[in-house]
C-alpha cells in the first residue's frame, strides 16, 4: 500500500526566502553516489517560477541552496521555468522543464555536469503541430520527460498535457515528435477527461513504469490524481498495461487546500489571494486539489515519489511494485 510520509511536507514555501516565498513545488530527484539531488519549482514574491537545488542524504531530508540554479533568461521563458524532470545519463544529468513566457507553455532542456551550472539548450518543440485542446496555440509543449537509456541506438521522450505523445533523438538535443498519442483521456476513469505525464519513467523487469496525471473533469472541483502504466523495452511507444485506479490522490489536508495553480479566475486571481481566501474556497469545495508527482526513485521493489502537494509544498510517499500493478 501507499505510505505517506509522517513528517510531510519536507519542503515548504520560505516567506523569508527571496526565492520561493510563495511556493516550493513539483520536485525532480536523481539519487547518484549515495546522495539524493532534487530540482524544485519555487514561486517569488513577483510569482515568477525558477528552479532551485536541494540535496539530501536520507532521502527525506533536504538542504536548499541559496541561489536557484535555472532562471528565465529568454524571452521564451521571461514568466518562468517551471516543474523540471531530471534524469542522469551519459556522464551527466539533464533536466526538461516548462519555460512559460506569459501567453505560451513549451518545453525546454538543460544539461549539466554539476547541478549548479546548467547549460540550456533551447526549445524541444519549437514547431510542434499537434492537436491541442481548448484553443491553445499549436507549439503548446509540457511536462516532458526523457527515458533514461540509449534504446537501440536512439532516445525517447514522452511528453504532454492533454494527451501523452512520444518523441524520438539521436543527440538528446534534437527530437523529432510522433504525432500519435501513446496515453490519452479515459471515459469512466479517473482520468476521464485529462492526461499529463509524469516524472521520468522507471525501468523495472516488466517494462517501463511510466506515472501520469489525470482529472475526471474540467469543472472548478477538479482532482489531479496520479496513474501508472507500463510501455514495452524496447519499444516505448507501445503501451502493455494500464491502472484501473489512481496510485495516489489528494487526501491529507496539506495536500487539499494551498495556492493551487488552477483556483477560479486563474493565475491571475491567485496572485492577489490570501491564505483566508483559499481556506474559504476549500470550505466551499470549489479549491481544485492536486497531487503532482515529477520524481520518483526505484529502490528495491519499492518506489518513491516525490509530489507536489496542493501546488505548494513538496511531500514524499512510498509504494512497492506490487501494489501498482495491482491498481
Amino acid at each position: 500500500m501507499l505510505k505517506r510520509y509522517d513528517r510531510n511536507p519536507i519542503i515548504n514555501a520560505d516567506p523569508n526566502s527571496k526565492w520561493f516565498p510563495k511556493k516550493a513545488y513539483n520536485g525532480t530527484v536523481v539519487k547518484h553516489d549515495g546522495v539524493y539531488n532534487m530540482l524544485f519549482r519555487g514561486v517569488g514574491e513577483d510569482w515568477v517560477s525558477r528552479i532551485l537545488l536541494a540535496t539530501s542524504h536520507n532521502g527525506v531530508d533536504f538542504e536548499i541552496d541559496p541561489t536557484p540554479v535555472i532562471v528565465p533568461e529568454n524571452s521564451w521563458e521571461e514568466k518562468g521555468c517551471e516543474d523540471p524532470r531530471m534524469i542522469y545519463l551519459n556522464g551527466k544529468y539533464w533536466t526538461t522543464y516548462t519555460a512559460f513566457d506569459g501567453t505560451k507553455a513549451r518545453a525546454a532542456i538543460a544539461s549539466s555536469y554539476d547541478l549548479h551550472q546548467w547549460q540550456k539548450h533551447n526549445l524541444m518543440f519549437p514547431r510542434l503541430t499537434h492537436t491541442q485542446r481548448e484553443n491553445l496555440p499549436d507549439d503548446w509543449s509540457k511536462a516532458a520527460a526523457i527515458i533514461p537509456e540509449n534504446i537501440n541506438g536512439r532516445y525517447y521522450i514522452l511528453f504532454g498535457d492533454n494527451h501523452i505523445w512520444p518523441a524520438i533523438s539521436d543527440d538528446l538535443l534534437h527530437w523529432l515528435p510522433i504525432s500519435a498519442p501513446i496515453i490519452s483521456a479515459r471515459k469512466d476513469h479517473f482520468d476521464a477527461a485529462y492526461v499529463e505525464m509524469g516524472p521520468p519513467p522507471i525501468r523495472i523487469d516488466k517494462g517501463w513504469l511510466v506515472f501520469y496525471h489525470g482529472i475526471d473533469n474540467f469543472s472548478e472541483k477538479r482532482i489531479y490524481r496520479l496513474g501508472a502504466a507500463l510501455l514495452e523495452h524496447d519499444n516505448p511507444h507501445q503501451v502493455i498495461w494500464r491502472c484501473s485506479k489512481p496510485i495516489l490522490e489528494p487526501r491529507e489536508s496539506y495536500e487539499t487546500v494551498g495556492y493551487t495553480d488552477l483556483v477560479p479566475g486563474g493565475y491571475k486571481a491567485l496572485r492577489t489571494m490570501s491564505t483566508d481566501d483559499i481556506d474559504k474556497l476549500a470550505e466551499k469545495k470549489l479549491l481544485p486539489e492536486s497531487v503532482f508527482c515529477c520524481g520518483a526513485i526505484l529502490e528495491d521493489d519499492v518506489v518513491r515519489l516525490y509530489y507536489g502537494a496542493g501546488d505548494t509544498r513538496i511531500c514524499t510517499a512510498t509504494i512497492d511494485l506490487p501494489t501498482i500493478l495491482n491498481s
